[in-house]
């Protein structure tokens, strides 16, 4: 008689816990946390607040209507999109735009939004993930475009692919997010930031 395997059950108190990639795409988790892998180690990250909603709900809501309107541009808009960055680590991104085009095959986690979305939150080890460590992996891996909310500090940063690497613009609350990659699209800041 065959057996079947466990699944592998993980919460808050196995943070620092070393996992396979494998163990990280079958496990099941406890909510409401977030969690992501680096070097081996499950990262447990505490559940988005109400701040957090407020920043990603707007922009995802554009998004999702933009891929509404333009199916031939956009084949998905994805909350908590799994991209892994290397045998080591897995990253959940708050919004990945994936366009039509090559890539669309491709399953997650291998395949790579072109556009990544974080909302910073207010802790310094969040802060430096998204800001340096997020930005480099997501360089790394292809991503076009990755736009940093920041409602801390009033400003949305957007990093754009270019041939030595990302461009870096700051844009405030007065502004209006537009991308080269989304034609059309505009997204005003002024209730974000």
């Amino acid at each position: 008689m065959a057996t079947v395997p466990s699944v592998l059950t993980l919460g808050p108190q196995d943070h620092g816990r070393l996992l396979t990639a494998e163990e990280f795409a079958e496990a099941t988790y406890a909510e409401p946390w977030k969690y992501e892998r680096e070097q081996g180690r499950l990262i447990v990250m505490p559940p988005d607040g109400p701040g957090h909603d407020r920043g990603t709900e707007p922009i995802r809501d554009h998004l999702g209507a933009y891929r509404l309107s333009h199916p031939d541009l956009v084949d998905e808009v994805v909350s908590e999109a799994w991209v892994r960055v290397d045998e080591g680590t897995d990253r959940i991104g708050d919004i990945g735009v994936f366009l039509a085009g090559p890539r669309s095959p491709v399953e997650r986690p291998e395949r790579v939004p072109e556009l990544m979305f974080e909302i910073v939150s207010p802790d310094r080890k969040s802060r430096d993930r998204d800001y340096v460590k997020k930005r480099h992996e997501y360089h790394r891996l292809g991503v076009l475009e990755y736009v940093v909310i920041d409602r801390f500090r009033h400003r949305a940063t957007v990093y754009s692919a270019g041939p030595r690497g990302y461009r870096k613009c700051v844009l405030r609350p007065g502004d209006v997010y537009t991308s080269p990659l989304l034609p059309g699209l505009a997204i005003p800041l002024a209730g974000l930031l």
